[in-house]
C-alpha cells in the first residue's frame, strides 16, 4: 500500500510547494516528480516522530540524506543512483526556499552535497570527536592547525597560503586573501583560537625560524623554515588523529577538508543563519544549487545534473 501524508499541516506545505513549482515552471522533470520527493521526505519525518516543520533542523536533513544514499530503488534492484539523489537534494532545497518565503520557518538548513560517483564522501567528525583531537594535541602547531581548519573552516589551499600578517590577533579576524575564485573574506576567531594561534606564532614558529637568514611570511613553516605544503599539513593532521588511539576515529580517514565539512555541519546543526555560513566558508560546503536558489529567488535555477 502506498504511504500517504497524515499530518494536515504537512499536506498544506506540499500543496504550497506544488504551486511554487508550477508558477516558476521548473523544467527538470515534471511537477509530480518534485511533489513525490517532498512527499517522501514529509512521510519520513512523520515516521521519525516529527509532525511540525519548525521542529526540523539541519540534523534531520543530514540523517535523511544518509537514508537516501542507502534507500533501495522502488523499481529494479540496488540503491538510488547519483542523478536521482542529486534531484532529491535539488527539490528539497527548493522546498526549503518555499518554506522560507512563506515564513513557515525562520532559517534555512544545511543540505549536504552529493559528489561524483568516483569521489570519496567527506566524513564528518562530531563535536565530541573534535574535542578528543584537541585533547590529544601534542604541540602548539597541532592546536593552531586544528583551529584554522575546523575553527575557521578554511580549505587546505587557504591554510597553506596563510601568512602571519593574515592572523589579526588584535581584531580577532583571520584574513583569507585569495579564496576560491580569488575572493577575499574575513573569518571571526574565537578567544580559544586566538590563544592557540598566538602561542604557536610566538613560541614554536619563532623557534623554527631562529637563525634563518631569509625571512618567511608563511604562518605554517616546516623544520627547514619554509612554507608547509598542503600535503604536509594533511600528514600532520593524520598524525594528530592517530594520537587519539581511537580506532573508529582513525578509520574515518579524516583530511583537512573533512574538518571544514564538519564545522559547516555543526554551524547548521546549531541553526546558524544560512547567510552567515555562506560568508564564513566562502560560499562552499552548502549545496550550491540551494544557495543559488536563495540568492536568485526570481530567476530560474541552473540545472547541475
Amino acid at each position: 500500500m502506498k504511504k500517504t501524508i497524515k499530518t494536515p499541516a504537512f499536506q498544506n506545505h506540499l500543496n504550497d510547494y506544488d504551486h511554487f513549482i508550477k508558477v516558476r515552471n521548473y523544467k527538470t522533470g515534471n511537477t509530480e516528480m518534485y511533489q513525490n520527493v517532498v512527499s517522501e521526505f514529509l512521510i519520513w519525518l512523520e515516521e521519525s516522530g516529527i509532525t511540525k516543520i519548525k521542529r526540523v533542523t539541519s540534523k534531520e536533513f543530514v540523517s535523511y540524506f544518509e537514508y537516501l544514499t542507502t534507500r533501495p530503488k522502488k523499481r529494479g534492484t540496488g540503491t538510488l543512483g547519483e542523478k536521482t539523489i542529486k534531484f532529491h537534494v535539488f527539490a528539497l532545497g527548493l522546498f526549503v526556499l518555499n518554506l522560507l518565503e512563506n515564513k513557515a520557518i525562520e532559517k534555512g538548513f544545511f543540505i549536504p552535497t552529493y559528489g561524483n560517483g568516483n569521489q570519496k564522501s567527506r566524513n564528518v567528525l562530531t563535536v565530541e570527536e573534535i574535542k578528543t583531537v584537541y585533547q590529544h594535541c601534542q604541540s602548539g602547531l597541532e592546536r593552531a592547525l586544528l583551529s584554522v581548519a575546523y575553527g575557521c573552516g578554511l580549505r587546505r589551499s587557504e591554510i597553506e597560503a596563510l601568512d602571519v600578517k593574515d592572523i589579526q590577533l588584535s581584531s580577532g579576524m583571520l584574513i583569507v586573501r585569495k579564496g576560491k575564485g580569488n575572493k577575499r573574506r574575513e573569518v571571526p576567531m574565537s578567544n580559544s583560537i586566538i590563544a592557540h594561534l598566538k602561542t604557536y606564532i610566538i613560541e614554536e614558529r619563532y623557534q623554527l625560524l631562529a637563525g634563518k637568514t631569509v625571512l618567511e611570511d608563511a604562518l605554517f613553516v616546516n623544520a627547514k623554515g619554509k612554507r608547509t605544503s598542503g600535503e604536509q599539513l594533511n600528514e600532520i593532521l593524520k598524525r594528530m588523529i592517530e594520537q587519539t588511539q581511537q580506532y573508529d576515529l582513525i578509520q574515518k580517514e579524516i583530511t583537512l577538508h573533512c574538518l571544514r565539512h564538519s564545522i559547516a555541519y555543526h554551524l547548521g546543526e546549531n541553526n546558524a543563519g544560512i547567510e552567515f555560513i555562506r560568508g564564513f566558508l566562502g560560499h562552499s560546503q552548502i549545496n550550491t544549487t540551494y544557495l543559488y536558489a536563495i540568492k536568485n529567488k526570481k530567476r530560474k535555477p541552473i540545472t547541475t545534473f
